[in-house]
């Protein structure tokens, strides 16, 4: 804050001895006198807002987003309860550490949660590829592992190490073979509802185009797999694609109702600073911790030059993180109005409170 306010000249905060006493001390009347410096310099202009005549400020469709609540398939929920109750031993092992209350230090601390995985789905797992001790960095990293078991199982390949022809050392309940669960090919329990939207508004009197919207690159390209299955045209933005290339893809998706039916967009290269008005459905496939970044990616298509009704599809695994992800979504855009105005807590950050409440404990 205080470098934007150097970079203003705004006296006499511009002078950090005076931002050092008067503000940035630690002190509640520090915090006060920061709400009222963001108040006054922040100008802020959202699309519902309205002009003096009672008109909206940006004439656009309507919106409205569809929530599809899914259920893992006994597969898919086999192999996410497993790395899920691993998952939740390491985390209560570094909550106890972090806050001083361990018997023993080192008990849990090299758990690794997709070794039983492994053993139990008839995957080879090396040593060698073993997460280290718990901390910080390994609890995110298997709170993202479970994140990616409610997407498709092919994204824990890397992590199982799972060779490519591996035997099964136990047999798997329900009808696909363990080795099964883990390729690019099978339709995971998300895909399917996500094809089954595609469809219908393939079958649509109109033509209309979608755009697929994920955190992980990876995703995008098991998506693509499916698509050329049901034989879709589809286009994809990620961090690989050159800016003259982006721009050629934008305009064919945007102009050309004979070209990709669908774009696959990597929320990180694609969420901001692209126009995809040729598209009216957006599927968010994850969710992230920040829910601006989200709404950053719906941006894409509703924005000045949509002609059609947008809907944005939201696919959330019941009894899964997911599910307790959404609840901390919510909560953090009601702080979002508060930290714009100078006061709270980041939105943008997982706090290990947030980590208690997604693994119940």
């Amino acid at each position: 804050m205080y470098s934007l306010l150097k970079f203003l000249r705004c006296a006499p905060f511009d002078e950090y001895k005076v931002w050092k006493a008067q503000v940035d001390n630690g002190s509640r009347r520090g915090g006060e006198r920061l709400n009222i410096l963001t108040r006054t310099l922040l100008l802020r202009r959202t699309k519902d807002q309205m002009d003096s005549s009672g008109k909206p400020l940006v004439s656009l469709p309507d919106r409205r987003c569809e929530v599809h609540r899914i259920k893992l398939s006994k597969d898919e929920k086999s192999v996410y309860d497993v790395v899920f109750a691993q998952s939740r031993s390491t985390l209560q092992s570094y909550l106890n550490r972090h806050e001083g209350n361990a018997t023993d230090p080192r008990k849990g601390s090299n758990v690794n949660p997709f070794e039983k995985v492994a053993q139990e789905f008839g995957v080879s797992q090396s040593d060698s590829q073993a997460p280290q001790a718990s901390s910080a960095v390994h609890i995110l990293s298997l709170l993202l592992r479970l994140r990616q078991c409610c997407c498709h199982l092919s994204l824990l390949s890397k992590t199982l190490d799972q060779g490519p022809t591996p035997t099964p050392k136990s047999p798997c309940t329900g009808h696909a073979s363990p080795p099964e669960l883990f390729q690019d090919t099978r339709e995971s329990t998300k895909i399917a509802a996500v094809l089954t939207e595609l469809k219908a508004i393939a079958q649509g009197s109109d033509a209309q185009k979608s755009v697929i919207v994920s955190q992980w690159t990876s995703m995008l390209r098991i998506v693509g797999v499916h698509l050329d299955r049901l034989g879709l045209r589809f286009a994809t933005i990620d961090g690989t694609v050159n800016p003259k290339r982006r721009m050629d893809l934008v305009e064919e998706f945007n102009t050309n109702a004979k070209g990709p039916q669908v774009m696959l967009v990597s929320l990180c290269a694609g969420g901001v600073g692209i126009n995809l008005t040729g598209g009216n459905h957006l599927f968010l496939l994850d969710m992230h911790w920040n829910p601006a970044l989200e709404d950053q990616a719906c941006d894409r298509i509703y924005r000045v030059g949509q002609h059609r009704d947008v809907t944005i599809h939201r696919f959330i695994c019941e009894g899964t993180v997911e599910d307790k992800i959404s609840s901390l979504q919510e909560k953090k855009k009601e702080l979002a109005t508060t930290v714009l105005s100078g006061t709270g807590n980041s939105v943008t950050k997982l706090s290990l409170a947030d980590l208690r409440v997604i693994f119940g404990l």
